[in-house]
């Protein structure tokens, strides 16, 4: 894939689900792609719903509404009735979106946020910290209580596992792993965190590269992490080292300051 002039992120909530009225449409599942049609943009990067709960028919992730009776707000129940109608279509906003985007040549890449800080029980926690709770967990004080500990290869292979279903059931042209939705990936103590994620990222590449194979093309991997590299490092990611290996094509950099929901790249 050469390599895109004009990116552009939509979180697939904010900007999507949010804005859709029950009941949904074929063309209001395609938006995402018809509203930058024709302004330059070549790439468009799609949120896969929350941190750890996903708006596509996810077998092997939380879907929102899943395990959830009663909702506290009417914004997120419509974001749950746009999933709901769109599977009534034998669809969902994922498969809608990128679909649309090979019909008019725009490459379409799911964004996966790789950390979520949610707890146990809460709208926007996922299955394995549900049924695991703490044991996955870094469990430090503050925000990172309930972020998830990638010393753990089933931390890794949760993840792992939304990256082979997006690539592969899928097909997307390519994937980017956000690694913004957090600041902490490893104990304190993990002398061997940059090592863990670096042979993570490079199991990543290679299951790309087998889907790829499979589908007879080439799927690039795009990476979201802070612009500093000595803050990338204190998270354990080395992106000079993914860089060196062939593990990334592409690296997006973001003020960890700033906090952008959709925007040019």
């Amino acid at each position: 894939m050469q390599k895109p002039r004009l990116i552009y992120y939509n979180d697939a909530h904010h900007f999507h689900g949010k804005r859709i009225e029950p009941p949904v449409s074929i063309h209001m599942l395609q938006w995402p792609v018809d509203e930058v049609a024709g302004t330059g943009v070549d790439l468009l990067v799609l949120g896969l719903g929350y941190g750890d709960v996903y708006f596509h028919n996810s077998k092997v992730g939380r879907v929102i509404g899943q395990k959830k009776e009663v909702w506290e707000n009417y914004i997120d129940w419509r974001i749950m009735r746009m999933v709901e109608e769109a599977a009534k279509l034998d669809t969902d906003q994922v498969r809608e979106v990128t679909r649309r985007g090979r019909e008019l040549g725009l490459k379409v890449f799911p964004s996966l946020k790789v950390q979520d800080v949610g707890q146990p029980g809460a709208q926007r926690c996922g299955l394995l910290k549900w049924e695991e709770g703490s044991k996955v967990c870094l469990g430090v004080d503050g925000r990172n209580e309930w972020a998830y500990d990638f010393a753990l290869e089933s931390v890794r292979e949760n993840k792992l596992a939304i990256v082979r279903e997006i690539l592969g059931d899928y097909e997307a042209d390519g994937i980017e792993l956000d690694f913004m939705f957090g600041d902490a990936y490893f104990k304190p103590d993990e002398a061997d965190a940059a090592s863990i994620m670096s042979r993570y990222m490079s199991q990543i590449r290679s299951t790309a590269r087998e889907i790829g194979d499979q589908q007879d093309r080439e799927i690039p991997i795009m990476v979201r992490v802070c612009l500093e590299r000595e803050d990338n490092l204190a998270m354990g990611l080395d992106v000079e080292a993914w860089l060196a290996d062939g593990s990334v094509d592409f690296v997006v950099g973001q003020d960890k300051r700033v906090l952008g929901d959709t925007q040019p790249m």
